[in-house]
This record gives structure tokens, sequence and C-alpha cells, in this order.
């Protein structure tokens, strides 16, 4: 810019206190939004970014789907990777079997994952290597692989390379020796801390995960022909494991992107593109801001213009200088913005679980896209006040007593605006109204049994406790202090072990269902306080046939979604029938009400419950508690463990917390990131309509004192300056409704159990934007409105 422009940006700045505050101050707040939510959509987005060669990785995928069940992900096929390489020739591929392991430390243990691996895993994914060798040490049957984050964290002191670790895996304890350390992302979606070379007869259903992964690395021009084979591999070589399953079961194979793995929920796909889009508008509302107050305040610059253009200067030449002084203000505001963000940055990290930070050098430098965000927005702002004020004609503007906003076509942008602005404003708004409602349900909905006082040992089916730990294990826990009962299941909050069984009402002859088969142990419904609809508990003590504990199952009590799916017309209609399936005949001499173990987002499937009294696989021990003092009960119970198994890692926590972690605390997080955003940018949409309105009272002053002094009111006047600003807030409604209706609807829809998106929410919003809009406006309004006519006629 040339020194003139320098001294009209400086005495622009000086003079206009009032326009230099809103509009370094929103576009301020405005670029810090954006960056902050710039930062998290692309943590999101990049997981799995730093595995070398991400974007040519490719994991298979195999589902089974029961009819009328949900889908579950089965394990890859041990077999599957060298039959795809003979039909495919120069195919790369390795692959991965995760699983929990406890690792000894001194006299305790803590939980870790193993990633059983081929040899050739660390050749395919060749990560950082701090020390040693990997692939050689895959090489060798007790050789590991570590992370630098486990070195430093469990094998201080020294090099780790040569040092033993015991670990318990699948229930058996084993030693290995530490022969190469390599560096990991936090960033991933593949776990692990530990790898070891995977055994021929490793167990495919990995102890907590879903299984052996097979990982293909394809380049994009093969991508169609190995997608293609892959998913007819099942239908060239079929599953000898399947061979007896029952007809009307999907089983599927295909390939996902590595680089798709953590956004997979289409839920979570929608909640990170809305925060985007949040960082977006509320850049928009703040480039509006800019736009509407250049405008409105062109008359004031009208006469500067006007003598440049006399003396010579070119409407090219004015244009550059605006655009010019608008990049310059964007820059101003940009370094402002950035000082917000490391500001806030702590607060947004422990608010919305994140791990964002700025990067100014290096891979991720946040500097390219500050200065593509400074150009972008600087030349967008000040484009459209540049060709105004540059066309304004000197011999028309000298000869006028003032200068109107930008005219008739500046008037009609400003109230474009404006409109614009608050229907960002008001759908945001009731998008905040409905994800809090929506995250509070989820906290408090009813979920079939008393969640309030219950914990959950999921640890105590670990393959390394034996049965009579098990029971002393049991008996000591039930003898704490504070605890009121507990019980034995297969199944818990969050999951569990089950089958799936086709069954039918006998004698029928109608379609099959699909039934998970739960076992439980004695009193686990009445620990859980299942509440029961039709029919009796499990009695073992007076019927015999009520207890399962030898495999064949008699008597099973149904859940209300199994009632509805066998076609029985009631709970009641449902007790004493029997149904058939397999081998299997069970006499239902019972309904519970449906359970939402796997919390409100997943739908309730149909359950026949059967009582075993011993023998349970991989059980879960629940406990009843009273009192207040959680911590000083959980800190019994790991007491006990320790005594009793101290070579087993203890996994316990409360229903609600596990509940929490699991299905609400990511939507949580999100939420209050997305309210943050919102509420930031509802107050740049403030900032800018108080300029707004600050501008435009000034410039109505002598037309205010005129009407007073032919007899007006304060409140006449107060109700011409307001409701000018409120017609817009109005008419923003019937932008912001649909919009608002469309984006709730697809975000509710991933939830089984949800809100009501009743007419509240866009009221309220509604309600809450005029109410804004008013007391925005109001102050200035009432200084002007309030003034004597004299000293509004004298001013200048």
């Amino acid at each position: 810019m040339h020194r003139l422009a320098w001294l009209a940006l400086y005495r622009s700045f000086t003079r206009h206190k009032l326009f230099t505050l809103v509009n370094i101050g929103g576009l301020a707040l405005g670029i810090a939004v954006f960056l902050i939510l710039y930062l998290f959509v692309r943590y999101e987005t990049s997981f799995d970014h730093d595995v070398p060669g991400w974007n040519r990785t490719w994991i298979v995928e195999r589902t089974l789907q029961f009819p009328g069940a949900n889908q579950v992900n089965i394990p890859s096929r041990r077999e599957m990777l060298e039959q795809l390489q003979a039909e495919h020739s120069g195919l790369q591929g390795t692959r991965l079997l995760p699983a929990d392991a406890a690792l000894q430390l001194g006299t305790g243990s803590t939980q870790t994952i193993v990633g059983q691996v081929d040899g050739n895993f660390f050749e395919l994914f060749p990560f950082p290597v701090v020390a040693g060798n990997p692939t050689a040490t895959l090489a060798t049957p007790d050789g590991a692989v570590i992370t630098e984050r486990l070195a430093k964290t469990s094998l201080p002191g020294g090099s780790p390379l040569g040092r033993t670790l015991k670990i318990t895996l699948g229930g058996k304890p084993r030693l290995v020796r530490v022969g190469a350390v390599v560096r990991l992302s936090k960033a991933m979606t593949q776990p692990g801390d530990i790898f070891l070379r995977l055994p021929a007869d490793a167990d495919l259903f990995g102890q907590g995960t879903q299984g052996l992964q097979t990982l293909l690395r394809i380049e994009p021009a093969e991508a169609p022909a190995v997608q293609q084979l892959v998913a007819g591999f099942d239908h060239r070589h079929p599953d000898p494991s399947l061979s007896s399953a029952p007809k009307g079961i999907r089983l599927a194979t295909s390939l996902i992107p590595l680089g798709a793995l953590h956004l997979r929920a289409a839920r979570d796909r929608i909640v990170v593109a809305t925060l985007g889009m949040v960082g977006l508008l509320a850049l928009l509302v703040a480039i509006g801001n800019y736009v509407n107050l250049a405008t409105a305040r062109a008359g004031l610059r009208a006469r500067e213009v006007a003598m440049r253009k006399t003396l010579g200067a070119t409407r090219g030449a004015l244009i550059g200088q605006f655009l010019a002084e608008s990049i310059a203000t964007t820059a101003l505001a940009a370094l402002l913005g950035l000082a917000l963000v490391e500001l806030a940055l702590p607060m947004v990290n422990a608010i919305g679980g994140t791990d964002l930070h700025l990067r100014y050098w290096g891979s991720g430098t946040i500097l390219p896209a500050l200065l593509g965000l400074i150009l972008g927005v600087g030349l967008v702002a000040g484009a459209y006040p540049a060709f105004v004020l540059s066309r304004f004609r000197p011999a028309a503007v000298l000869a006028s007593a003032g200068a109107t906003g930008g005219g008739r076509a500046g008037r009609m942008l400003r109230a474009t605006l404006v409109v614009l602005q608050f229907a960002i404003a008001i759908a945001l708004m009731i998008g905040t109204g409905v994800l809090l409602a929506q995250v509070r349900h989820t906290q408090t909905a009813d979920l079939g049994f008393e969640r309030h006082g219950l914990a959950m040992l999921s640890s105590f089916g670990d393959p390394g406790l034996d049965a009579a730990q098990r029971h002393d294990l049991a008996a000591a826990i039930a003898a704490l202090p504070g605890v009121t009962g507990t019980a034995q299941s297969a199944i818990a909050p969050g999951g569990g072990s089950f089958g799936i069984m086709e069954m039918q009402r006998e004698g029928s002859g109608g379609d099959k269902v699909s039934v998970i088969q739960a076992a439980i142990g004695p009193g686990f419904f009445q620990l859980y306080g299942a509440r029961l609809l039709a029919g009796r508990w499990f009695d073992p003590s007076r019927y015999a046939s009520d207890d399962a504990a030898g495999g064949k199952i008699h008597a099973v009590l149904l859940n209300r979604t199994a009632v509805v799916r066998l076609g029985f017309e009631s709970p009641a209609a449902a007790v004493g029938k029997v149904l058939t399936g397999g081998q299997q005949r069970q006499t239902v001499i019972g309904v519970v009400d449906d359970l939402r173990l796997m919390g409100p987002i997943q739908p309730v499937e149909a359950q026949a419950y059967a009582l075993q009294t011993s023998g349970l696989s991989a059980p879960v021990l629940s406990l009843r508690y009273t009192g207040d003092d959680t911590r000083a009960l959980l800190d019994r119970v790991e007491t006990v463990w320790r005594r009793h198994a101290s070579a087993v890692p203890l996994k316990v926590q409360t229903v609600d917390q596990q509940l929490y972690e699991t299905y609400v605390r990511a939507d949580l997080e999100r939420a209050r990131l997305f309210t943050a955003g919102a509420g930031l940018a509802v107050l740049i949409g403030c900032i800018g309509l108080y300029g707004l309105a600050a501008f435009d009272t000034e410039r109505r002053i002598k037309e205010i004192g005129i009407r007073k002094a032919l007899g007006a009111s304060t409140r006449d006047v107060l109700q011409l300056l307001v409701g000018r600003f409120l017609r817009p807030v109005l008419i923003a409604n019937l932008i912001a409704w649909p919009l608002a209706w469309v984006a709730m609807q697809r975000w509710l829809a991933g939830f089984d159990d949800r809100i009501a998106l009743t007419p509240w929410y866009f009221l309220g919003a509604s309600a809450l934007a005029v109410a804004i809009a008013v007391l925005t406006v109001l102050g200035q309004s009432w200084r002007v409105a309030r003034a004597e006519p004299a000293r509004a006629l004298r001013y200048e």
C-alpha cells in the first residue's frame, strides 16, 4: 500500500473507534472460532494419517446378520490373505490380531493391548523406529516390539532393549523380550502397545476385540478389481464354520479404507461436519458484519473518494486501496484471533475431550491455512465495499449535503445480510437446544433397569482366573461393607457374551425370528431391578428345569421386544408357550421389560434369558451398593481383588460411568463444542448488529429530532428504530426453521431412543433471537429516542 493509503487507513481506524472495534473484534472472534473448529475437524478427519501408506491401506471387513437382528462384525478368516494373494498376483497384505492382556509390573499388573501380527507387519508399515529392528524381532518366538509410549511409562531408566516383560494373554502367562521400540501416533484406530508374532493356532476372536483383521496394501488403479475379488471371496471359498448356519443369514465381506475407520458411524460424521459448518458460519457472520458496516458508513468516506477522483485517482487504484485496507484489517484481526485461540485451546480441550494444538512450523503447520484465510476473508469482505465506494461520482457527492450508505443497493444488501446472519443464529440456537436435550435424555433415559448404585467387574471373566478364584472373589466382594448384593451374567451393560438362535412359536408355522440367547446367574434380574410384565422369575429351588447349567435350556424369560416379534398378542399371552429353534424346545415362564444394556442408541433386540447357576461363559460380576462414597467402595473392591488375583488387571466401574464413557461422553463433548461455537457465532452477530444500529441511529438523529418536535413520543421513536431491526429477524425464521429441522432429524435418526423434535425448540430459539436483537439495539435506540429535539437538530 502507498504511504497515503496507510495514512488514510490509520485515520479511519482512529477517527471511527466504534467501527474499528466492531470490525476488528468481530472478525477476530469469527477467525478464532473458525480456526478452533478447523483444528477439530482436521484432527477428527486425519486419524491414521500418520500410518505409513495409510491412503493405500484397506481393512477387510466381514459382517454377519441374522434376520431381524443387528449386524455384527466377525473376524477375518485365517487363510484369506494367502488365498487372495494367490488369486491376485502382487497383492501385499498382513494380519493383525489385537487382544487385551495383563502386563506384570512388580507386584501388580496393568491392562494393555497386544497386537499379534505377521512377520512382515513392520515392513508393510514402517513406523519410525526408536531402537532395535522390528522385523528381526518378530522373527524370534519371544521377540516383542513395544511403543515408545509404553517404554517411557512402564520401562523407565536405561534402554528397554533386551529387557523381559511378563504378560498374560488369553489366560496364559508368557515371558517376552523387548527387541525394538517404535513410535506410534495417538490418532490411530488400530490399537497396540506390544507387538508379538502371530502364532498359527491363535484364536481368531481376540480377547476384548473384534478378532483377526486382514490389512491389504492396494494401489489406486487396482482397488476396484481387489474390491470385487474380496466381495465374492465367501462365494468362491465357503466358510466351513458357517456350513450349519440356518438359512437367511447374510454374510458380507468388503473393503474399508483405513482412513474411514474413525468416523464410520453416520452420527459421528454428521456431528463433525456440523461443527465444521459452525466454524464456517461464524466466519461468514463476521464477514457479513464487515460488509454491513462498510456499506453503512460509505457516506462518511464518499467525500474522500470524490476528492481523490478529482485529483486523478482511477477506480482501479481505489479498488486496490480498499481491498488492501480490508486485507490489512483482516490480518490485524487474524493476529488477535490467533491469540484468542492460544488462550482458548486449553479450555476447549478440557470441555471437548480433544488434544488440539497450534503448530507454526513443520508438519501440520497452521501458517498456510492462516495466510489463505487472511487473503480469502480480506478479499471477500472487502470486495463489495470496494466496488461500491469506488464508483461514487465526484460531482454528485461534492454537490450533495450528505451521502447514503451505499444507496438503495447498499440498504438491500445490509437487510439481506442481517436476515442471513440471524437465520444462522436461530438455526444454531435450535441445534444447540436439540443437541443438549438429546444428550440429557441419553444420560437420564429409562433403560429398563436401575443403573444408579450399580457397579460391574468386567475383568471377572478374564481367562487368567479359574473357577476357585472366581468363587472366592465373588464371596469376598459380596461381604464388603456397603455391598447389598451381587450377581453374575454373560451379558452386561455395554456388551458381553451371547448367542443368536432363530426361533418360532411351536406349531405356528410362521417365520423364524432371530433371538439373542443371554445367560444370567441367580439374582440377576432382582439386582438390576428389572420389571416383570407377566409370569414368574426363575426359581430353580422349586423348578429344577429352570437351571440350564448342564447346557440344555428348558425355561426362558423373554423381553418385551421378543414378545412382539414372535407375534404374541401380549406378554401374558406368551407365558407357558413353547419356542422351537434348532434342537431346542424352550418354555416361556415369564416376560420382562426391555433392558437397554447397550444404551439408548442401539435398537433393542429380541432376547431370551436363560438361568445358569454355574459354568457361565466369560462372566461379568455386577454388584449393588449403598451410600454416596463410590470411590471408597471401589477402593475396597480393588483391595480384595489384589489379595485374590494380583496377576490379573482389575476392570471395575459403575454402570453409570460405563454407559457414560461408551454412549454419552463423545456426544456430550461435541455438544459442548457446538454450544460454544454457536454462542460465539451469535455474539459475533450481536456485535455487528450493535455497530450497525449505532451507525443507523447516528445517521437518523435529525430525522428523530423532527419527529419528536412534531409530537412523536419516546415510545414511538423506539418502535421505529427497534422495529426496523426486528423485521429481518422474523424473516430469518423462514430460512432457519426448515434447515434446522432437516439437520436435527438426520442427527436424531442415529438414536433408537430419542427426543421428539417439538415446535418448542424452534419457538424458543426465535424468541431468544428476538430478545437478543431488541437488547442489542435498545441501548443505542434508547439514548437517541430520549434526546431533546433541539439537541438533535443541532447535531453535526
